[in-house]
Formats: structure tokens, C-alpha cells, sequence
């Protein structure tokens, strides 16, 4: 996996051992990110008895997880409008109800943990760039009244708009949401299981799992034994056979500034506890740092999982210049890429194997992650326990993703389609500035 820079917390080496010999525990969790650690604390909380252990390729917080800008809100699948129409109403509430969910139990993990991830709590706020976003949203809010959903999903009309967004004809604002650093989160979800007992092997890539009466993990160096195994490996599920099917790995790019000037934050503030996200599917998306840095994601969405550059700084730079006149200079300190998962219906894949109740799956959050997968990490956990087995007739709730086409035909299409989404989601009312890639290069490589 390529090195990355990104604002948050500085990542370690992996100092955790490596799977050695042959091991045995009643749950094996494969993937040390949100989903998986998630999954192993709140097995250790609700069942201190059992043994976890969580297999890493690489090192805790090494993907999508710690690469991510740490926007914490609601939604989840197609629009509410759209909601209504493919599933119908009662599934349409759930899902957006199931999102909001998510952020409150994220919301309370830190606080019971005490983690400190520079949580700032408060909502999001998706703007419209032209009239026709904007009746989008009317449609939007429309969904929302006739759902009894009015409270979760407000309206803002143009003369209503914070100043920072002055320049969008109109918004829906979001709730509850939060800011935080997904990197120093996930890291600390790890130091949280590890006191409960959680055994973590890092550089300890799983090769395979051998079935029988129990499974058993393959890794270069060992063998793990387990009762039950939880594959939290998300878009890098494509080499593991037990991964669940239906889920599409790309990539996604973001950037972050020097810190800003006391008159540049000013006009700014705002974004503090309400980052600006555009309306559309790869458009451009703010938040500021507590040390006063500006985050910037979208802009471009390329097939696949390798590599941490970003395939377009040019554009993030240029939209970040055209959200406010007082950033004209600015320039970006560094940029990265990272991977997420989607599904072709928009919603996540969580549930157990078809054949193998022992085989468990959480991905395809479909860029709504920091919520989701810790939510589904720790579902999963109480469904392996007993401890609650929850609703089992929602549509994310199964054992693979809808049918994606596969090979050089499928792929080419797929290549133009994201360069559609690319193309779309250009700055308004700005050109994109020629930043080379390299300009942004990471301060070190990985070569693994």
C-alpha cells in the first residue's frame, strides 16, 4: 500500500506483532479500520469472556479509515424522493432513521471511551450550485415532510444561507453530524478493544480461510482458528473469496490547506460545526480543522483501490479558491486519495454469508462511512453474541451487493462513467488551476 500525508493524526509504523504459528479464538475479525475494530470492542463489551482477535494486512487505520476527512452525518442509500419510490415509504424512513442512528452511536462511543478525536459536534449543510440542484432539494425536503422526517432535514432558502455560502441558491441542512479526525478515532477504538483483552496482528495479510468445523485464517506467517469470522476488509475485499460480492472499490481525493489567516477564517467560521457540502455525486465538500486548516474532498472518482495520490489537486485547489474571494492565494499543503466501496443500489452490504452463518460482512457505506461502518461493527458484534439480533427484513440488511458487471468492456464503461461524475463536478464558477500530481507527492512511499 503506497504512504499517503493527510491532516490527522500522525500514523505509526505497525508495532503490533504479526500472526505467528498456529492461534485460536472464538472471533477472528479481518481488517483493523472502523468497521472491524468496532466490531471487536463492542463484541469485548457486551461478551468479555470471548477472545478477538482482529488480522491487519497492513497497520491499524492504514485504509479508507484513516484517510477520510471526517465529516460525521446522517443519510444513507439513494435520495429520500428516490427512497420512496424503489423501496417505499416504511424502508425509506428506516434507512435515513438507521443513519441517524449511526452518528448518535458514534456520537456515544467517544464519549463513553473517552476518546479524544477532536469531536466538534453540529450538522451538515448540502448546497445547491444552480436551479436545478436546487429543485432537487425542494424534492428532497418534500420526501422529508411526507416521511415525518421535517426536523432531520431543513430547508434554507437562498436569503437564509450562511455567509460563507451566499453564492448557492439554496440548502438542506442535516442532523445530528459531527467533525472529527477519523484516523486518531479508529487508532483509539484499537487502544480501547487492547484493554479489553483484543489481540491485533499487523503486516499479517490474510491469504485465505480454510473451511470445516471452524474456520481457519491463512497468513504468511500463521494460522488463526475461530469460531466465527468477520471480513471488514470493505473495498479491498476483491483478493479474499469470503468477502461479500456486489462491492466496487474506487478511489476519492482530498486536500488540505495551510493554516488560515485570522481575516480568512473569519468569513469562514461557520464551517467549524456545519461543513458545506455541493449537491452531486463527486461535487466539492468543506470543513475546517480545530488548528484553522481547510479540508477539501470530491472533485474526482477514479476505479480502484491502489495509490494514495490524488488524480486531480488541481481541482480541489481550485475549488477551494472559488468558496470564498479572501482564499484567491491560497495553496494546498498536501492532498491524498483514498479508497471507499460502493454498491449499484447505493446502500451497504451487512449481514452473514448465504451458506456460511459463521461468515460475517459489513462494506459498501457508499462514502457515508464514518458513520455506518462503526455502527455496523458493532451490529455485527451483537448479532455474533446474541446479544440483540436486530431488524432482518431491511434491504441492506444481506449477504452480497447487487450484480456488478465484470471485465475490459464493463470496466471501460465504468471508466467512463466516473469521468462523467469528474467532469460534473468541475468548481462553479471557477477553472481548474494545472497542479501537477507530483506537486503533492507523498513525503514517504510504501512500497508494499
Amino acid at each position: 500500500m503506497s504512504g499517503h500525508t493527510t491532516p490527522w493524526a500522525a500514523g505509526q509504523e505497525a508495532t503490533r506483532p504479526r500472526l505467528r504459528g498456529r492461534q485460536r479464538c472464538d472471533v477472528a475479525v479481518i481488517g483493523a479500520g472502523l468497521t472491524g475494530l468496532s466490531t471487536a470492542l463492542e463484541l469485548l463489551t457486551v461478551a468479555p469472556e470471548l477472545r478477538v482477535h482482529v488480522v491487519e494486512a497492513d497497520k491499524v487505520a492504514a485504509g479508507a479509515s484513516g484517510r477520510g476527512t471526517g465529516l460525521l452525518g446522517p443519510r444513507i442509500g439513494p435520495p429520500l424522493h428516490i427512497a420512496r419510490r424503489r423501496f417505499g415509504d416504511e424502508v425509506a424512513r428506516a434507512a435515513h432513521l438507521w443513519s441517524v442512528a449511526a452518528v448518535r452511536h458514534v456520537l456515544d462511543l467517544v464519549r463513553r471511551h473517552r476518546i479524544a478525536c477532536d469531536l466538534v459536534p453540529g450538522g451538515q449543510l448540502v448546497v445547491a450550485s444552480d436551479e436545478p440542484a436546487a429543485e432537487h432539494q425542494l424534492k428532497e425536503h418534500r420526501a422529508a415532510r411526507m416521511l415525518g422526517l421535517p426536523d432531520r432535514v431543513e430547508f434554507v432558502g437562498r436569503g437564509e444561507l450562511p455567509e460563507h455560502a451566499v453564492r448557492y441558491h439554496s440548502g438542506l441542512r442535516y442532523g445530528p453530524a459531527a467533525t472529527l479526525d477519523p484516523a486518531a478515532l479508529t487508532e483509539q477504538l484499537a487502544r480501547a478493544g487492547e484493554e479489553l483483552g483484543l489481540v491485533i496482528h499487523e503486516s499479517s495479510r490474510v491469504r485465505g480461510v480454510r473451511r470445516g468445523l471452524l474456520a481457519t485464517l491463512l497468513t504468511d506467517g500463521g494460522e488463526l482458528v475461530a469460531d466465527h469470522v468477520v471480513v471488514a476488509v470493505n473495498a479491498y475485499g476483491g483478493a479474499l473469496a469470503e468477502a461479500p460480492s456486489g462491492l466496487l472499490g474506487v478511489r476519492v481525493q482530498a486536500g488540505v490547506t495551510q493554516k488560515l489567516s485570522d481575516d480568512q477564517l473569519a468569513g469562514l467560521a461557520g464551517l467549524a460545526d456545519e461543513p458545506l457540502i455541493e449537491h452531486g455525486e463527486a461535487a466539492p465538500y468543506f470543513r475546517l480543522t480545530p488548528d484553522g486548516r481547510l479540508v477539501v474532498g470530491g472533485g474526482a472518482v477514479e476505479r480502484g483501490v491502489h495509490g494514495s495520490l490524488a488524480s486531480r489537486p488541481g481541482r480541489l485547489l481550485a475549488a477551494v479558491r472559488a468558496l470564498s474571494p479572501s482564499l484567491a492565494g491560497i495553496t494546498l499543503d498536501a492532498t491524498w486519495a483514498g479508497p471507499i466501496a460502493v454498491t449499484r443500489d447505493g446502500l451497504p452490504v451487512l449481514g452473514e454469508h448465504r451458506k456460511d452463518p459463521w461468515l460475517h460482512h459489513a462494506g459498501g457505506c457508499n462514502g457515508h462511512g464514518l458513520a455506518l461502518s462503526t455502527y455496523h461493527g458493532a451490529l455485527l458484534a451483537r448479532r455474533i453474541a446474541g446479544a440483540d439480533p436486530g431488524p432482518s427484513e431491511l434491504p441492506w440488511l444481506r449477504s452480497k451487493g447487487p450484480w456488478l458487471p465484470r471485465g475490459r468492456v464493463a470496466d471501460r464503461a465504468l471508466d467512463r462513467y466516473l469521468g462523467h461524475l469528474t467532469a460534473a463536478a468541475a468548481p462553479s464558477g471557477a477553472a481548474e488551476d494545472p497542479v501537477p500530481p507530483d506537486r503533492f507527492a507523498p513525503r514517504t512511499e510504501d512500497p508494499s
